[in-house]
């Protein structure tokens, strides 16, 4: 920012030459003239003289409401500037769902750590919508999570296709939907527990939002009580103490069932989808491209899913 837009706000917050010249270390005339040096510039007054100090101007008191938006610009610039080196140097920042934090991405990340224990590291775990959002603004590297169907095209990213996902319906191995013979109608009585679910803030990343609502209107959210919870671990407590159902990617029943959670019994007709990973479609820092071919090397292989 302009020094001497810098100086004017001092001038103009203080109110007072002699004080403002004291607090940025100048002598009295120089800023004085630089003063003088802005209203030429603009060809207006800036300031009204008084015997105690100065006041703005009509045009005076213009130029500082810009001059303070322009501050403002300039401290977001810095910041995204030296948020952009540090993800380029020595910081890598990465986000996952957690069913994928638990397949492989902790595995991952645990080797690159090892191997690089001076990169500093940022860890963020959300749904595929809210990580995108993240990655659009340039707040994490890249993110590992479900295709997004319907995307909007305005988002400059790539997608790395990386496994085939299939959907369960998991539930607490004492549901009665285990004992009994189950039907789809039958399914329906009980609550949906859906973990990390989508959030209207982010609706805005979607060109078509028909996909997510087909999706709704399948498990039949309009119509049953519903429980929306942003933890996998609060969603596995909520799910020991009562009925609900929770869909979830299959690939973590292993995991599930050490917490006495169970898919289940499948027609093999679950929901199917691709799970991938999303960066930014730019150049990648050194660092970026090499944890992610560590994650690429960490997908365990098809036949070692349920």
């Amino acid at each position: 920012m302009d020094k001497h837009y810098q100086q004017f706000l001092v001038v103009a917050e203080l109110g007072n030459i002699s004080q403002a010249a004291e607090h940025l270390g100048l002598s009295q005339p120089t800023l004085t003239n630089n003063m003088k040096k802005l209203e030429a510039a603009f060809d207006v007054p800036l300031f009204i003289r008084r015997s105690k100090g100065v006041e703005l101007t009509e045009y005076g008191l213009k130029f500082q409401e810009q001059a303070l938006d322009l501050q403002r610009r300039h401290h977001a610039l810095l910041h995204a500037m030296a948020d952009l080196k540090a993800r380029k140097t020595r910081k890598l920042k990465i986000g996952t769902g957690d069913a994928w934090w638990e397949l492989f991405v902790k595995q991952a990340l645990q080797h690159y750590s090892a191997d690089h224990p001076s990169i500093s590291v940022q860890l963020e775990f959300g749904n595929h919508l809210k990580l995108m959002d993240l990655l659009v603004h340039g707040h994490i590297d890249l993110f590992v999570g479900h295709e997004i169907v319907g995307l909007s095209r305005k988002c400059p990213v790539r997608f790395i296709p990386l496994l085939q996902d299939e959907e369960a319906l998991f539930v607490h191995q004492s549901h009665p939907l285990l004992v009994n013979q189950r039907t789809a109608t039958d399914i329906e009585l009980y609550p949906l527990l859906q973990v990390t679910p989508d959030s209207e803030h982010f609706r805005q990343l979607l060109e078509n939002p028909q996909p997510k609502q087909l999706n709704l209107e399948r498990q039949k959210a309009s119509e049953r009580i519903v429980y929306e919870i942003n933890s996998l671990s609060a969603s596995l407590d909520m799910l020991r103490h009562t009925r609900a159902i929770m869909p979830y990617p299959k690939s973590m029943t292993v995991f599930f069932a050490r917490a006495g959670i169970v898919p289940l019994p499948s027609d093999g007709l679950g929901q199917t989808s691709t799970v991938g990973l999303y960066q930014l479609n730019q150049l990648q820092a050194d660092h970026v491209e090499e944890f992610k071919q560590q994650l690429i090397q960490n997908v365990p292989p098809a036949e070692t899913y349920p």
